[in-house]
């Protein structure tokens, strides 16, 4: 059965795993951060602050996987007791990889919900339920980190006092990251249906929606497998919760990447709005003229802001735009 897989071997596979995700997020970290100061972005940026952020969390709990790894067979008791090694919780290096896993968490939950206010025209109100969630996650993950400190070897980590907190840890970043997918999905989707009447071509806008959706279905179907194997009481809870900080930051960093690369921004989209004629005004034809006045969701570049993904100055708007027939 997946739940009576031995400790030591999943460990082991831990290594393995999380350093080959490691290898492909540190490419995609790397490449982020080189494209964010193309674009001259400032260093005080949220959004280069948690780039940054991110990759030191997730580097320094990998540093402390492979280094777990060294103590289990050769330092601790001499090599001859991996298993006691890996069964306590309490061990100073569990304790502090555990924390650098919830800062991890925390980071990303941060820069979905920034996200998502950019997007929202910066509108609080959308943002107080992730807010209440990722609150909830922090006060879990200090809560979590607490009690590994506390953990007395032999104890079983699924009937542990730590058990109710990581269930609340799991429940609160699910939360997080539907709740700000959806409320994205729908407003890109509302605006795209807005505009099109105007550009015709909104192919740009659902590129982007495509980013953002996979990059967070990753996430969410990693954070299911954690959920999924520690309430089944497997040891592959094991595997899924160490590879869940590098996971969480493959997902982020796709979706800086790809957008900051120009998949989802197409040069013509600037020339589209110009010959669409929506932002000209006082246009007068012999016959009868008729102002039409339109309220329509747009940037500079007729769009959503979605260029502040990638680190870029753009800002939302309503701009009036005065069609003359």
């Amino acid at each position: 059965m997946v739940a009576e897989i031995p400790l030591v071997p999943v460990n082991l596979a831990t290594v393995a795993l999380e350093s080959c995700l490691y290898g492909a997020f540190m490419v995609l970290a790397i490449t982020s951060i080189s494209l964010l100061r193309a674009r001259n972005v400032k260093l005080s940026s949220p959004i280069f602050l948690g780039v940054v952020a991110m990759t030191s969390t997730i580097t320094a709990h990998w540093i402390l996987t492979v280094d777990r790894s060294f103590l289990a067979f050769l330092y601790f008791e001499n090599g001859t007791s991996p298993l006691g090694f890996y069964g306590d919780l309490s061990q100073i290096t569990e304790v502090v990889k555990t924390g650098f896993l919830m800062a991890t968490l925390t980071i990303g939950d941060a820069l979905i919900i920034h996200r998502l206010w950019i997007i929202w025209n910066r509108k609080f109100a959308v943002l107080i339920f992730p807010l209440s969630t990722l609150l909830g996650l922090t006060v879990c993950g200090v809560g979590i980190t607490y009690q590994f400190t506390q953990y007395k070897p032999g104890q079983n980590v699924f009937l542990s006092e730590a058990g109710r907190w990581i269930t609340s840890d799991a429940v609160f970043t699910l939360s997080t990251n539907i709740y700000s997918t959806g409320f994205i999905t729908w407003r890109i989707l509302k605006s795209s249906r807005a505009i099109k009447p105007f550009v015709g071509d909104t192919s740009n806008l659902m590129s982007v929606l495509g980013i953002i959706v996979e990059s967070a279905a990753l996430y969410t179907t990693w954070s299911l497998f954690f959920f999924v194997t520690y309430q089944s009481g497997s040891n592959l809870q094991f595997n899924a919760v160490d590879c869940w900080p590098v996971m969480s930051g493959i997902s982020c960093m796709l979706i800086h990447v790809r957008v900051g690369l120009g998949w989802a921004h197409k040069a013509e989209s600037t020339g589209n709005l110009k010959s669409t004629g929506v932002v000209s005004s006082g246009i007068q034809r012999p016959g009868v003229a008729v102002n039409i006045s339109r309220a329509v969701h747009a940037t500079r570049d007729y769009d959503l802001p979605l260029d502040e993904l990638d680190g870029s100055q753009s800002k939302l708007g309503l701009r009036q735009s005065k069609l003359s027939v």
